[in-house]
């Protein structure tokens, strides 16, 4: 039987902030994930855009876990809570149809953007490291912001539900690894 090293909880913010966002990371690949499953039905159209920015979302997740495996240090405790989570939310989103489906990435999207410029602010000065993991995927995440921003109806009464629920959801989840 083949040990395997025993990692260690984060001992510090940046350490904390990495943890985080391998777990947000992991929401974001399990929300493209049951909204592609939905949209091969409700939407085919989408089904590039969702395929590409789950691969990106995939990366970006292998950023994390391979900072935090090189380091020692252990997954998150949210790490299956943001998966189940996100795959649920895809799921919904996927059933209301594309324009939720767009809201969603555009409201998660504009959390994790905020999110990733607070942490490359304060890593700039404190990990260098971590620094280059946030940094690494600033512009994928920027890009998938700005195409959702342009494919929704911002008037309408649902996307506005929508956008601030997932808002909330989102800066909670943060806010939850984070403690």
């Amino acid at each position: 039987m083949i040990e395997r090293p025993k990692l260690r909880p984060a001992k510090s913010i940046a350490e904390k902030m990495i943890k985080v966002d391998h777990a947000g990371e992991n929401g974001a690949v399990n929300i493209y994930r049951a909204q592609y499953l939905i949209s091969r039905i409700r939407a085919r159209h989408l089904l590039p855009e969702l395929k590409h920015f789950q691969e990106h979302e995939m990366e970006h997740r292998q950023i994390f876990a391979s900072h935090l495996s090189s380091n020692g240090i252990r997954p998150c405790v949210s790490y299956h809570l943001c998966g189940l989570g996100g795959w649920w939310l895809g799921f919904v989103t996927g059933l209301i149809g594309p324009s939720a489906v767009m809201a969603t990435t555009y409201a998660v999207e504009n959390v994790v953007l905020e999110h990733l410029e607070h942490q490359a602010e304060y890593l700039r000065k404190q990990e260098p490291m971590a620094l280059k993991c946030v940094e690494a995927i600033i512009e994928d995440e920027k890009a998938h912001h700005d195409h959702a921003f342009n494919r929704f109806d911002h008037d309408g009464l649902l996307a506005k539900f929508l956008v601030r629920i997932v808002k909330l959801c989102t800066e909670n989840v943060i806010r939850f690894g984070m403690r």
